[in-house]
């Protein structure tokens, strides 16, 4: 795989996730808080074990512990930069007067914004690790759809034409695309380089499920089905990487 292999895989994986979380709250008419809280206390815990069950391994192959560590580190550092700016930018939108359609941009903004690192971490793998490669994109996939209900569910109340929501399966997807190329490219500079990129990518992604996602989900629908959502979540995600 090259480059704009990796990019056209992140593409469609987010896109067609996105797409396929849009359609279903049009033609389901899905409002239950305690479904998508669930939704997304399941496709964190995938994530989790993906990144600590292979994603991570993968680095320490090379021996590198040190440069792990600080990919992970700089990773951190980088989720935490996006978060700020991410809430730097809500309020500087924050004077619409459709509060609803507000809060759907906000999601849409942070979403869009998070896509470049996942979309790294993804051009890394299809660099590094090919049979990896594929169950990354899926659970991004996956991922993709309760993400994408959430967001589209302020702009469907809003009347958000549907011309507009439209576009954003292909701009999320066109922007981890982009990430995902970019993370090809710098996977190949340099052998050291790839362990850092990898740890990166890990530090970036768990960052923001700890942070961001999993918050999220309790927000959404703080009850006991939500851990339980993660915690086989987790499971899932150890059976995808054997």
């Amino acid at each position: 795989m090259n480059a704009f292999g990796a990019a056209l895989l992140a593409l469609v994986a987010e896109g067609g996730g996105v797409l396929t979380g849009i359609l279903l709250l049009y033609l389901f008419h899905i409002k239950s808080k305690r479904l998508i809280g669930m939704l997304f206390g399941t496709t964190s815990g995938i994530m989790i074990a993906m990144i600590c069950f292979d994603v991570l391994p993968h680095a320490l192959e090379s021996g590198e512990n040190i440069l792990m560590m600080i990919g992970v580190i700089i990773g951190i550092l980088i989720g935490i930069f996006l978060e700020d700016f991410t809430e730097l930018l809500g309020d500087k939108f924050g004077a619409g007067h459709n509060k609803k359609m507000h809060t759907g941009l906000i999601l849409l903004l942070g979403i869009a914004i998070h896509n470049i690192p996942e979309g790294v971490a993804l051009g890394t793998l299809a660099a590094t690790s090919p049979e990896t490669i594929l169950k990354f994109a899926f659970v991004i996939g996956i991922h993709s759809i309760p993400e994408a209900i959430a967001v589209a569910i302020p702009l469907k109340i809003a009347k958000t034409p549907y011309k507009t929501i439209a576009m954003i399966p292909p701009v999320l997807g066109g922007i981890m695309g982009v990430g995902a190329f970019c993370g090809f490219i710098m996977s190949q500079m340099a052998s050291f380089f790839i362990t850092v990129m990898l740890g990166l990518a890990a530090g970036i992604i768990l960052y923001i499920v700890c942070q961001e996602l999993l918050p999220e989900s309790r927000k959404i629908w703080n009850g006991r089905l939500t851990t339980i959502a993660t915690v086989v979540g987790i499971i899932l995600g150890m059976l995808l990487v054997k």
